[in-house]
């Protein structure tokens, strides 16, 4: 229930006093719909997940990791750290769910996206990276 509230009191704010981009927070609640495979959405809020690349949909690359992580977490809940930056629409942060820990780390080392070194300041998914080998997808060149 707690979570709920949380969520509820942010898309609150949200509708009525736009979310301050500019401070950081975390939220958890329940991941309702996979974009693709670095956005979620929990609750109504979409989230890009930070430091993380994958290939569009679209492409045989970019249609598994987005199948993949629907699989996995939907309907799950979810506590994510935003950074206070937004890209687009959505905010931007890490997400973590009780199952397979860090979202981000786990598609890395399951070979379905890759790091994104610019928006990995604090190199927390070298280790994944190193474990999972080279990213085999397109690899923006803002994340360079």
């Amino acid at each position: 229930m707690r979570a709920k509230i949380k969520v509820a009191v942010l898309l609150l704010f949200g509708v009525f006093w736009p979310i301050n981009v500019s401070a950081q927070a975390e939220l958890t609640g329940q991941i309702t719909h996979v974009r693709d495979g670095d956005t979620i959405e929990v609750g109504n809020i979409a989230i890009r997940l930070n430091g993380l690349t994958c290939d569009e949909r679209g492409t045989a690359l970019g249609d598994r990791a987005t199948a993949y992580l629907r699989s996995q977490v939907l309907g799950k809940t979810a506590t994510c750290s935003l950074n206070g930056e937004r890209t687009y629409d959505r905010l931007v942060g890490r997400c973590a769910t009780e199952d397979l820990g860090d979202i981000g780390a786990h598609l890395i080392t399951q070979q379905l996206c890759g790091r994104c070194e610019r928006y990995d300041s604090g190199n927390e998914y070298v280790q994944a990276q190193t474990k999972a080998g080279p990213y085999a997808g397109t690899m923006p060149s803002y994340c360079k």
